[in-house]
């Protein structure tokens, strides 16, 4: 349900993040059902089964907790869907040991038909295939986005299923099963074909650094299997070379990355963010507050250094441990940097051939969240992540006689019961939100018909925006200088709680219709504060300069 059927719920939507991706609803759904599953098995157990370094992983959301805590909460909303984005994830890792599953590598077989079937998508969007037009997502350059819409997404899971194919071409599981063979070398192929055809240099890294760590720490097995290896990488080798056009783009940017204005920009942004952490290095400066600080340093950056490449706009600084360095400073990165040091120590102190496999298919997603943010796009990567962790610390574990009484048991799995109703409940409501809103934007209706958005805690406070810049466009119409005055104060307090852009925008367009230049300058003046690279706001303040 999580791997192969979740992440297919393709209804319409205009992109973006978390749950503005329709596939992410159902994505949570099936995982939190996984979940609560997990915790009702364990209830009926005598025993606690814990990875040999769950101390160190407990790090992460201890570290994380103690940040979001002492930070303050600027925006609650935020807030609390990350902190639930992390220990969910805690929940599914830790509830898949329960069942003390012997045999992981048939969870790694779904991960292989889940790569097949989303290599299928990428064909069909790379060939513009006349098949499925009204479900799957097309775009006018012809590129495979798959379901998560977004290239590197797209590439970072399918490197990762192509490694996990492999690396099953040398387990028992595929021994003497010449049609399995077949199957994850098919597997192989088309991933390969559609993963090169994205041009994506993070596939393509990735891809080859961890097929070069698999091969070395499988050497032994592969000397045993060699023509089944020689035969998957000739036909690696054979599907990127019918991709040539995909090899050429990634030449292509890779050239583009090393030139001036690429480098310089993606420097300011790591400096900029690193400023920003060390304004507040130990607690951080609280979730969700990335864009008002790292507009701000932006600021003071871009004073010093007024030639500067940046970005005209970021909500992420395209590195997760800097993400989390700026909202959480040296108590939530402590703990992140903990718990992965404590899985290289576990692969260190057992020294298992396999274990130095399973890192290698740990590495395409891993390596995404330092230059992208794939979880934030892709809940599904943030579960095929953990399973994959769990594949490789299922080896040793520590078992406790598991400490809750009998009463405790059924008062527990009453209250699983009660969140999992809650739980789907919310998600099936947020996807009615979901679908409100793409309609209304999409239709560009004058009133906005918002009541399901407006309910949802997720899409409230989008949805109060849409509807109040609804009613600041009516009153701009009508000249209605006393709404006016109304509406924009009520953006200016969005503002102080988050300065977006496009509230930013608003509070300047009704300035104008209000023909206050004094207040309309002074919000322009604020909003380079944060986007002091922005060409629009520097044109229109030079206007300003000017008329002073």
């Amino acid at each position: 349900l999580l791997f192969l059927i979740s992440p297919f719920y393709l209804a319409s939507s205009l992109g973006g993040t978390g749950f503005d991706l329709p596939f992410n609803i159902t994505v949570w759904a099936a995982a939190t059902l996984v979940i609560a599953y997990s915790v009702w098995y364990f209830c009926g157990q005598d025993k606690l089964i814990l990875p040999m370094n769950y101390k160190g992983l407990l790090a992460l959301p201890v570290g994380i907790l103690l940040a979001a805590a002492l930070a303050g909460v600027q925006d609650p909303i935020t807030w609390m869907f990350r902190i639930v984005y992390v220990m969910a994830g805690v929940l599914f890792l830790f509830g898949l040991f329960q069942f003390r599953l012997k045999n992981t590598d048939r969870i790694l077989l779904l991960i292989t038909i889940a790569t097949l079937l989303h290599s299928v998508v990428g064909i069909i969007q790379l060939f513009e295939l006349p098949v499925l037009s009204s479900w799957i997502t097309r775009t006018d350059k012809a590129i495979a986005t798959g379901v998560f819409q977004q290239v590197n997404v797209m590439a970072s899971f399918l490197t990762t299923g192509i490694l996990v194919s492999v690396y099953l071409c040398l387990r028992p599981i595929a021994h003497n099963r010449f049609y399995l063979k077949v199957f994850l070398l098919i597997t192989i192929s088309v991933a390969t074909y559609v993963m090169v055809a994205t041009g994506s240099r993070i596939g393509l890294l990735s891809g080859i650094l961890g097929l070069l760590m698999l091969l070395i720490a499988y050497r032994t097995q592969v000397s045993k299997n060699w023509k089944t290896i020689f035969s998957a990488l000739l036909l690696i080798v054979f599907a990127s070379v019918l991709a040539k056009e995909g090899l050429h783009k990634t030449v292509d940017k890779s050239y583009q990355m090393v030139e001036a204005q690429y480098a310089d920009q993606r420097l300011s942004i790591y400096r900029i963010s690193l400023d920003a952490f060390y304004e507040a290095p130990i607690k951080g400066h609280g979730i969700g507050s990335f864009l008002e600080k790292f507009g701000l340093a932006s600021s003071a950056f871009y004073q010093q250094h007024p030639t500067a490449e940046m970005p005209t706009y970021i909500a992420h600084p395209h590195n997760e441990l800097l993400q989390w360095a700026i909202e959480g400073g040296l108590l939530a990165l402590m703990g992140i940097l903990i718990a992965m040091f404590s899985v290289l120590w576990f692969a260190v102190k057992y020294k298992q051939q396999r274990l130095f496999a399973y890192l290698a298919l740990l590495l395409p997603i891993t390596f995404h969240t330092q230059v992208e943010h794939p979880f934030y796009i892709s809940s599904f990567h943030w579960f095929i992540w953990l399973t994959l962790l769990y594949v490789l610390l299922n080896h040793y574990v520590a078992i406790r006689q598991n400490p809750i009484s009998l009463m405790a048991k059924k008062s527990l799995r009453g209250f699983v019961i009660i969140l999992l109703t809650v739980t789907l409940f919310f998600l099936w409501q947020t996807s009615q939100a979901q679908q409100q809103l793409y309609q209304f934007i999409n239709q560009s209706q004058r009133t906005p018909q918002l009541d399901s958005a407006l309910s949802n805690l997720y899409y409230k406070t989008y949805a109060e925006q849409i509807v109040m810049r609804s009613h600041l466009h009516d009153a701009i119409t009508k000249n209605d200088a006393q709404k006016l005055v109304q509406i924009i104060n009520w953006f200016e307090s969005e503002l102080n709680r988050t300065p977006e852009l496009k509230l930013f925008e608003d509070v300047i367009n009704g300035y104008i219709a209000l023909e206050m230049p004094k207040q309309r300058c002074e919000t322009i003046s604020n909003s380079l504060l944060y986007y002091p690279a922005n060409k629009v706001l520097q044109s229109i303040q030079n206007d300003c300069l000017v008329m002073n």
